[in-house]
């Protein structure tokens, strides 16, 4: 919980950055693409992660690599991530600041959680049907749950709405119990 903390102060500060400047998309974009060179390089990860690796070292690395590719506000914001040591949180941060950005879209991510794969229209139709009902875009991303005997769950923030027929047997079984015979 303390490193979602933690990441969401830094994510909080570089979007409301983004914001002012209105490069929302484009700051993702940069932040997202940095995360990816990093976790495509494994040493890069590692040298970046070390404790006994000299800041100045690391922030010089970083303008090496990232001075072509990413805006002078991203770089600089990857270099205050290594100054206050929180290397180890920036998949945290890209995280949270994806997650700012899609709540400053209006667009909400929910996961369809299933026993089989449902066909791409059904998931269309879902997906619309779900974005009606909260009134936000949704993204939904499928799941193929093979522990689940039939149905689906879905999962949108912390709500879960559980149309699985094992849900439906537990629900059967509770109103079964309760059931006076005469």
């Amino acid at each position: 919980m303390l490193n979602k903390s933690v990441a969401r102060r830094y994510a909080e500060a570089f979007f409301k950055i983004a914001q002012e400047n209105g490069q929302i998309d484009e700051l993702q974009q940069e932040l997202e693409n940095a995360l990816a060179t990093i976790n495509e390089v494994d040493e890069l990860k590692v040298y970046l992660n070390h404790l006994l690796v000299p800041v100045k070292q690391k922030k010089e690395i970083i303008e090496k690599i990232f001075s072509e590719q990413l805006s002078a506000v991203t770089i600089n914001f990857l270099k205050l991530i290594v100054d206050k040591r929180r290397e180890a949180y920036l998949e945290a941060i890209v995280g949270e600041y994806c997650d700012m950005a899609d709540e400053s879209r209006n667009i909400t991510k929910a996961y369809l959680f299933s026993a089989r794969e449902v066909p791409e229209d059904e998931m269309k139709i879902l997906q619309e049907k779900l974005s009606t009902s909260i009134e936000k875009k949704v993204e939904l991303k499928q799941t193929v749950d093979e522990t689940l005997i039939g149905g689906i769950k879905i999962r949108v923030g912390d709500r879960i709405i559980d149309a699985s027929v094992a849900k439906k047997l537990e629900m059967l079984q509770t109103k079964l119990r309760t059931l006076k015979i005469s």
